[in-house]
């Protein structure tokens, strides 16, 4: 009987409705067509909350062409697109099909002296449908869509049997108007719930009290985009249905701004989302409204002799600027700021100024090792890649966002970008990472983008270690291989972990060695060795991908580098027709002390198919490669994430004619094993039979054995270090790791000039003592 009450008490006067439709403009891109209502200047509420808005919304919806998203632009703008845009259209629709009856006849031509009263009060019900239908259409819809037609009879009054059959018919043509509307409306309150018949409630009256109001929290059922006036990246707050949390931390960056990620895993595919809210997407409105004044203020005071190409100086400049308009601006405003909130806002102006917008922030989180961006971006979620995991993210960039950083970026690097070289390639070294662009024709829906970060600090085996990715044995033998000045090739697919290891690697060759880099993009950490001791000279050379002029190529740098003296040489990627030039130099010994170098490869087969065959580099040259490493993204245990796993060390023999199988030609000294998740030893390992390690025993002078021994005191010391960063992560950096290579390098030199040779435990000793009191005197002073 509620319902049957709420039908029939008496109207209430509704809230006016403004004859002047909200300021709005259209936009349209390539890819959507966007509504934005301006409504700053708004005196109502400025939400799907509000009736008058909501109506207001409709009305514009209606009056414009289908769009691709709607805007309500204030301090905090909401977006609306997809399924919940598609849901207020069909709301919009709801009203403005139940309007054609207005003017419908209710009633038949009967004589019944009840007549007049039948037609006031079925009039009644259907304009008040048809008025709630406007600015609270779910009460309408659901009114609709559940209610008995019985129950809308006129009680304890006579009715004719034509009256009966007219209004029961409109009643079913505007059900079945309801019911061919696509509408999701999850809310039970307005028919079930929240209808007190004692109350002078009816549905032309809804909205014209907040008290009285029925609970319908569109705001909470069609969940907009959320960002602030100043950013046009977009996010959604809250997670969606089909999503069950996991965990949730912290990130915060050097001038204190705070990050909150919260990590979620579908419910309806093996997938995981990645939720960050940055800290502008909380703040007061106070705060918020500060910010955009001084936003404002800083984009047109610019001085001319401001090179803004230089990310890192005009970042500091607009840090700096906008600190002192925060301080004016707050004090004429009467808002009080602490120290603390003024940098972290005068961080946000720059980020937002000559920064890169939200993506900052997800770049500072250091779980993080990929970021991609994929056309179209405006209506496809960032990707990240969080430990070996590839992840959505609740993060949506707006075609303005992509199109200023290309310019940015085609500023600072120099480099041209458009459609006829549609893509670029640079460094951020402020922001630690390497970024890829590409663009029409190459991608016809427009930008996409590519962010691949590099390590702040540079990878060391332990480090490797404490993530799985290689055993302690596979350490302690990497690092003998290194220091008897082996040719290594790295193999692996992308971002399997080739550079890192690499860069692991040559922190084990001795600080007495010169080293010379060859790369075309940046990625080798050469300015933080250098500073740890290393004495390593970098060289860049022309793209593989953007054959620019102005840049010497691989096969001229690699030149280059062979007259600069003896040095061990590292190839960032070995790829072109340098290759010939770097074996040939191999085969005569004019290369150095070892050549390191990554190349793509998921196998040692691959990686001899791909030189010997594709890069025409002859199978006699090739014995010059000491050993393989083959590095994989593992899918440990058959399972979704990915794991970088060292999976392979084969050594190169040298009895195999130019004939032979592949197969042949490598012998493996360490294969991974799936059940124990590491690489294991192999018979030869075990045995003392392994050519290359005989041959860098030979070159030291030791036995087998001793070599075998030297192998395994590394490991041990490696795993010590491990042991050690996994209770004090610090303990596995560069620094210390570099240290403690320095003192067993210093022990080895002292047991070698022993009358009877060096003792590997003796040094073992030595070096763990001292490391014992390394880090218990750092302790203490800390």
């Amino acid at each position: 009987m509620k319902l049957l009450s709420y039908l029939h008490n008496p109207i209430r006067k509704r809230k006016p409705e403004s004859e002047n439709i909200c300021q709005y403009k259209v936009r349209q891109t390539k890819n959507q067509r966007t509504i934005e209502i301006n409504c700053s200047q708004c005196s109502h509420n400025s939400t799907l909350n509000d009736p008058v808005c909501l109506e207001m919304i409709f009305n514009i919806i209606l009056t414009e062409p289908i769009s691709n998203r709607l805007i309500l632009s204030h301090l905090y703008e909401r977006d609306y697109e997809g399924k919940e845009l598609a849901t207020l259209y069909e709301l919009a629709k709801l009203g403005d099909t139940l309007a054609n009856y207005n003017n419908v006849r209710v009633t038949c031509n009967c004589s019944h002296r009840e007549h007049a009263d039948c037609l006031h009060h079925r009039k009644e019900l259907v304009n008040n449908i048809i008025s709630c239908s406007k600015s609270e259409p779910t009460a309408s819809y659901k009114l609709l869509k559940k209610s008995d037609i019985e129950m809308m009879k006129i009680p304890d009054h006579q009715e004719c049997p034509g009256c009966i059959a007219n209004y029961h018919s409109i009643i079913r043509e505007m059900q079945d108007i309801a019911s061919e509307l696509n509408i999701d409306i999850t809310c039970e309150s307005v028919c079930d719930n929240d209808i007190d018949p004692d109350k002078d409630d009816s549905i032309g009256s809804i909205g014209s009290n907040d008290n009285d109001r029925i609970e319908y929290d569109y705001d909470k059922q069609i969940k907009p985009h959320v960002r602030p006036a100043f950013s046009s990246s977009r996010i959604y707050t809250e997670p969606p249905e089909n999503t069950q949390f996991m965990e949730c931390y912290d990130v915060r960056n050097n001038d204190g701004r705070m990050l909150q990620i919260s990590i979620y895993e579908m419910t309806d595919r093996p997938e995981k989302l990645y939720m960050a809210i940055p800290l502008e997407y909380n703040l007061k409105h106070e705060d918020l409204g500060l910010i955009e004044r001084v936003r404002k203020k800083l984009i047109r005071f610019r001085p001319d002799n401001m090179n803004f190409a230089d990310p890192v100086n005009s970042r500091e400049y607009i840090r700096r600027i906008g600190k002192q308009m925060l301080e004016e601006d707050s004090n004429v405003h009467g808002i009080t700021l602490n120290p603390l909130e003024m940098r972290t806002y005068s961080d946000i102006l720059a980020k937002y100024t000559t920064g890169l917008g939200i993506l900052e922030d997800v770049l500072s989180d250091p779980k993080i090792t990929d970021v991609y961006v994929n056309a179209p971006a405006d209506i496809n979620p960032v990707h990240v890649v969080v430990d070996g995991d590839e992840c959505i993210t609740n993060i949506f960039l707006s075609q303005d966002d992509l199109d200023s950083m290309v310019s940015r970026f085609r500023a600072i690097s120099g480099r041209p970008f458009g459609e006829a070289t549609p893509i670029l390639e640079m460094e951020l070294p402020e922001f630690g990472v390497r970024v890829s662009v590409i663009g029409d024709p190459l991608s016809a829906n427009g930008l996409a983008y590519a962010f691949r970060k590099h390590a702040r600090t540079p990878w060391t085996l332990p480090k490797l270690i404490n993530t799985g990715s290689i055993s302690p044995l596979t350490a302690g033998l990497l690092s003998f291989l290194m220091d008897g000045e082996a040719s290594i090739l790295v193999a692996g697919d992308v971002g399997a972990g080739k550079t890192s290891l690499l860069s692991a690697m040559m922190m084990e060759i001795p600080q007495k060695y010169r080293i010379l880099t060859i790369e075309d993009t940046r990625e080798i950490p050469i300015e933080e060795l250098q500073q740890l001791g290393w004495k390593i000279q970098g060289m860049n050379s022309r793209s593989s991908i953007l054959n620019t002029s102005i840049e010497v190529s691989p096969d001229v740098a690699l030149r280059a580098a062979l007259r600069l003296g003896n040095s061990s040489l590292v190839i960032g990627e070995v790829r072109g027709p340098e290759v010939k030039v770097l074996y040939e130099a191999m085969q005569v010994g004019t290369a150095g002390n070892s050549v390191l170098g990554t190349i793509h490869g998921a196998s040692t087969r691959a990686v001899y198919e791909r030189i010997v065959h594709t890069l025409g580099v002859p199978p006699a040259s090739f014995k010059s490669t000491d050993a393989v490493v083959v590095c994989t993204n593992t899918r440990v245990g058959g399972g979704m994430s990915k794991k970088r796993r060292l999976t392979q060390i084969s050594e190169v023999t040298t009895a195999w004619d130019e004939d032979a199988d592949p197969e042949e030609i490598f012998t493996e000294i360490m294969r991974y094993s799936a059940a124990d998740d590491s690489l294991i030893p192999t018979d030869i390992l075990d045995r003392g039979q392994s050519q290359l390690i005989e041959k860098i025993a030979r070159k030291w002078g030791i036995s087998i054995d001793e070599a075998s021994l030297n192998i395994r005191i590394r490991a041990r010391i490696k795993q010590k270090i491990a042991h050690a960063g996994s209770l004090d992560s610090r303990l596995v950096e560069a620094d210390m790791v570099s240290k403690a290579n320095n003192i067993f390098w210093l022990y080895m030199d002292m047991e070698k000039n022993s009358p009877h040779g060096p003792d590997y435990e003796r040094v073992y000793d030595k070096w763990n003592s001292w490391f014992d009191n390394f880090t218990s005197t750092r302790i203490q002073e800390e």
